[in-house]
């Protein structure tokens, strides 16, 4: 049993919160997940392990738009009464975080949940599991 195998004692020694945050691979901790911006990488160049069937789904998306508008609800709050800007230019600068913290916090959150996905080795469920 190499490194190549995700059920290896070895593939789970990397935490999947650094790996993830890192943008790295889940097993070795060392090559990239992503060929593009959110596009995973078919395998790995540093250790060879396969992403093929790596898939996230909606939960990065989730994620941070939750995260994202408990910051920017209270920042256009402030910037309208506290600060007393004109309502468009709150809003202006407002969507402008909103639009650039979500950019910025995808690719981790995508990365972090395939790292929680490859330690637990999940799958998705076929109609086998549930009969």
């Amino acid at each position: 049993m190499g490194e190549d195998n995700p059920h290896s004692p070895s593939a789970t020694r990397h935490s999947p919160f650094v790996t993830g945050l890192q943008l790295r691979c889940p097993q070795c901790g060392k090559g990239e997940v992503f060929q593009g911006y959110l596009k995973f990488r078919d395998h790995c160049r540093a250790c060879g392990a396969d992403f093929k069937a790596a898939d996230s789904g909606d939960g990065p998306a989730v994620f941070v738009i939750l995260i994202v508008g408990a910051i920017v609800a209270p920042l256009l709050i402030i910037l309208q009464y506290g600060l007393d800007l004109p309502g468009w230019l709150a809003l202006a600068i407002t969507m402008a975080a909103a639009i650039a913290l979500c950019l910025a916090c995808l690719p981790p959150f995508k990365a972090l949940l395939f790292a929680f996905q490859w330690k637990h080795k999940a799958r998705e469920a076929t109609h086998e599991d549930v009969e």
